[in-house]
């Protein structure tokens, strides 16, 4: 009964910390007593409630005397998945028309860690390949959009990310010498996109291109993927077209060219 009761309290709590962003971010700044009457709640406790919020980042003191607003940890939270619900909806009809115009999957990725996530994935007309399908997830030295997302990482982050698959030990695909990969990416970078040529899936081949968002950040790659025999040979062809489709996307959201870093 009481880990219920504590189980209970700490819902209620958080139920009362969620009230208190909600009526923030509504309103941008507010008095404590003004976030009190909004949340239902007496002023003593909001502003001990408030207190614990900004001790963690996600709420603090704004410029004029005893009010309140978000704080950065919130809002880089809400900028991101801002920015990845704006990737997704932005990037499916440029993916569409890229699947239609190449007849191939169409696949875009987010990065998480030293792994590329397809997030999306648009089946093409020849055989489906298993890798890669929504959810699955590629550390980034092999495949299309994985090596596409290391590739473009700014560099500093980049050597890091290498140096921890290059330590790795129970990866499933083959890790080149530091040398190779590292002279790979530096290839990727400088034409635009990255070839994949049976790395993956005997038999598969893919290009993938970077997507930068209007901060100029990294935050997606768009591929294609399909049988070897009808990507490789139309190689310059339909790597053009995977680097349009990725530059199409980061003009929606905003991008400009600025240096990437």
């Amino acid at each position: 009964m009481a880990d219920i009761a504590a189980e209970e309290g700490g819902i209620e709590i958080l139920s009362k910390a969620g009230a208190i962003v909600d009526a923030l971010a509504a309103a941008k700044v507010l008095t404590v007593n003004a976030i009190a009457e909004a949340v239902g709640e007496p002023t003593s406790s909001t502003y001990r409630l408030l207190q614990s919020l900004i001790a963690m980042g996600w709420v603090e003191p704004a410029p004029s005397r005893g009010t309140y607003r978000l704080g950065l940890a919130c809002m880089q939270v809400g900028g991101v998945l801002e920015d990845s619900l704006d990737v997704r909806g932005l990037a499916l009809p440029r993916m569409r028309e890229l699947r239609s115009t190449a007849d191939v999957a169409a696949l875009l990725c987010y990065r998480r860690g030293t792994r590329a996530v397809c997030v999306e994935r648009i089946e093409g007309h020849d055989v489906r390949s298993v890798a890669m399908q929504v959810g699955d997830s590629l550390p980034l030295h092999v495949g299309g959009a994985p090596l596409a997302l290391l590739a473009f990482l700014p560099s500093g982050e980049q050597h890091a990310v290498i140096d921890e698959l290059l330590a790795a030990d129970d990866l499933p695909y083959p890790t080149p010498a530091a040398d190779v990969l590292r002279e790979d990416v530096a290839r990727i970078r400088d034409r635009g996109y990255a070839r994949s040529d049976e790395d993956v899936t005997i038999g598969i081949a893919a290009f993938g291109s970077p997507v930068f968002n209007h901060r100029g950040e990294l935050v997606a790659a768009v591929s294609i993927s399909g049988l070897r025999e009808r990507l490789i040979d139309r190689e310059p062809e339909l790597a053009a077209l995977v680097m349009d489709t990725a530059a199409a996307i980061s003009a929606d959201l905003g991008y400009e060219g600025a240096d990437r870093g």
